[in-house]
């Protein structure tokens, strides 16, 4: 007997940051296609700020400049160093499991300048005396993301220099690698074939058992990345009808049932750490891959004008900040973004290469209280204070995300104005 349209989508929903986080790891580790690929427990520092060229992961921000590693801890631990970083500079190192909880940070906030040691350990070799600090992953596979401030192009060295302070020793065994390549979601034999490879390394939390037994049936199991031809053709027959529909709402969760502070859509307070919030961690996993715990910032996403209006690039728009700025206690950004069919979202190719206005944006023009006008348009202003707040958009629909890097707590609970989008 085949499956309900719901245990499709609930089984996928839970299924799909693990999805993500593969693809991820294949483009930038298995495919033979990347000139910049390299092997796990290996960093790559991305040298560049992040532009409309950059696909490599959804939503990348345009404030910091990036170091990955994807961590195999299969045959050993793997030690992680930081040498000591400038006083005042912002900088973070995210330790990502498979299903995208955040088991580890290190950081400005936590370590101030450092230096930090520290071995990664997986559920293997738990146990093991090692010289000095430890942290324990949940599984065989975790995402080591960094991030170091930049101010722009002129402050590239500085930030070149902060990115090689941290390395990446992996054991001496070869790390595996993973054989299934990761092609589209809502092919439900590739998307299972991945998910159990992935299930394989990484064991569910045990609270999550009862839910893996309950999806054995449609084909979630853990290991068996070949289960596809050996399901029920009913079974199969639910997959290939209600796949595309599960992960529309994944995609409609993003917008749906989360936090709206005055017409913004908000950080969840479980981001990073997502517990029981399988739709939640699958949106973020969707539009916002990597997003850090609301301690370390928060993100905010604006669809809609004053007016509850659509963004559209067909309109012009000013984006007003209160002269109070945004509560933070570092720096804040605005980043537009043209969102794509299956619901990621890249930066916008513009004829003057901005992506993004923030605290530490050079040349913007204040009003004499102290507030700030973005112009969003498509078209260059013709005002020269306009022009030089301009944050060019598409003529078509966007979106505009607000990061908030060390909030304040009245950031986070909503008690302080909001900027607002207003059509000009």
């Amino acid at each position: 007997m085949g499956v309900t349209a719901g245990a499709v989508a609930s089984a996928f929903e839970y299924a799909y940051p693990l999805f993500a986080l593969a693809r991820t790891r294949w483009r930038a580790v298995g495919d033979t296609g990347n000139p910049q690929r390299h092997a796990p427990n290996t960093l790559q520092h991305i040298r560049q700020l992040s532009d409309a060229r950059s696909r490599w992961i959804t939503a990348p921000n345009n404030d910091t400049l990036y170091a990955n590693a994807w961590l195999d801890l299969s045959q050993g631990p793997v030690r992680i160093s930081m040498g000591e970083q400038p006083a005042g500079r912002y900088w973070s190192v995210a330790l990502m499991d498979a299903f995208t909880n955040h088991f580890g940070l290190l950081g400005q906030r936590l370590d101030g300048t450092g230096p930090v040691d520290v071995f990664i350990v997986g559920p293997s070799h738990r146990g093991l005396a090692l010289p000095g600090r430890t942290v324990v992953a949940p599984g065989d596979d975790a995402w080591l993301f960094a991030r170091f401030l930049v101010e722009g192009p002129h402050d590239l060295p500085l930030a070149h220099a902060m990115q090689d302070r941290l390395a990446v020793h992996g054991p001496g065994d070869s790390p595996c690698v993973h054989r299934s390549v990761p092609v589209r979601a809502t092919d439900p034999a590739n998307f299972l074939a991945v998910v159990n490879e992935a299930l394989g390394r990484n064991p569910v939390p045990p609270e999550d058992g009862p839910l893996l037994a309950a999806w054995w049936p449609l084909g979630l199991r853990p290991g068996e990345s070949d289960v596809w031809a050996r399901l029920d053709g009913a079974t199969q027959r639910s997959w290939q009808a209600n796949v595309d529909a599960a992960l529309d709402r994944v995609r409609r969760f993003g917008t749906q049932d989360r936090r709206n502070i005055q017409g913004w859509i908000a950080s969840d307070q479980h981001i990073g750490n997502f517990g029981s919030h399988h739709g939640l961690r699958a949106s973020v996993a969707l539009g916002g891959l990597g997003a850090l715990a609301p301690e370390e910032a928060m993100y905010f996403v604006k669809y809609d004008d004053a007016e509850g209006e659509v963004l559209d690039g067909q309109h012009n728009y000013e984006l007003r900040i209160p002269a109070a700025g945004i509560a933070v206690d570092w720096f804040w950004s605005f980043t537009l973004y043209a969102p794509q069919a299956d619901g990621q979202r890249f930066l916008y190719d513009n004829e003057i290469d901005r992506y993004s206005i923030g605290s530490r944006t050079r040349g913007l023009r204040y009003r004499p209280d102290g507030s700030l006008v973005i112009s969003v348009r498509h078209t260059a202003p013709a005002d020269p204070d306009a022009r030089a707040n301009w944050l060019p958009a598409p003529r078509a629909r966007f979106q505009i995300a607000l990061r908030a890097y060390l909030p304040r707590p009245a950031l986070r609970s909503g008690a302080v104005p909001m900027p607002g989008v207003f059509k000009a």
